[in-house]
């Protein structure tokens, strides 16, 4: 049978006037919402089951999970991982957070192909990298690998040239005063940093070349 317990009182934080110290028999037990508190209608004198009590934890850190996940959403679009991430360095709940994880993909709001496809087209249409990068930066950011082979395949090799040709016209300011042969060992050098195919650098330099 479950323990029941006693709410001896309960305490508005003074720092977060929407949240509420709970008493269990004079001593600190948690904190929660005031809407959780309503909703549990959790009040001094009330008697509850410790699994009651825990639901409503549980209910309180969830929604902390997922007003927080909104929030860093506001800013940027984040990937699955990401957001999993920056949610358990708050020190949520791990349950809760995955909890939260879950409300957020039924709404729609997560959605690594998405984020993933928009990261390459944005990448490619500023010139800043090849597929090599790209797909690294993608992995680092939790991208899974099903995802990952999914949007590189969408990606072109005539989209990449065209990504090395803009990157190419800074380079060429940039070692201007260089002679033929450092110039062009430097730029290869920069652009395979980059994560350009080696091919596309090689036909990118020779058409410069011809230019």
């Amino acid at each position: 049978m479950d323990n029941t317990y006693v709410i001896s009182a309960l305490e508005p934080q003074k720092k977060k006037k929407d949240r509420y110290n709970v008493y269990i028999d004079g001593e600190y037990s948690c904190s929660l919402s005031a809407d959780s508190c309503v909703v549990f209608d959790i009040k001094p004198g009330k008697q509850i089951a410790e699994d009651e009590l825990k639901r409503a934890v549980m209910s309180d850190n969830t929604q902390f999970a997922f007003d927080s996940a909104i929030s860093l959403l506001s800013f940027k679009m984040r990937t699955r991982a990401e957001l999993t991430h920056k949610l358990i360095a708050k020190k949520i709940d791990e349950q809760a957070v995955d909890a939260a994880m879950q409300k957020l993909d039924k709404y729609g709001y997560v959605n690594d192909v998405e984020y993933a496809n928009e990261y390459v087209q944005s990448a490619i249409k500023a010139g800043r990298y090849g597929r090599k990068v790209i797909a690294y930066k993608l992995k680092q950011k939790g991208i899974d690998d099903d995802t990952l082979e999914e949007v590189m395949q969408a990606l072109s090799g005539k989209e990449e040239k065209q990504a090395a040709k803009k990157h190419l016209l800074s380079l060429n300011k940039k070692y201007q005063n260089e002679d033929a042969y450092k110039k062009r060992t430097k730029i290869f050098s920069a652009l395979a940093r980059r994560g350009f195919d080696y091919d596309i650098i090689n036909t990118i330099l020779s058409e410069d070349d011809e230019d």
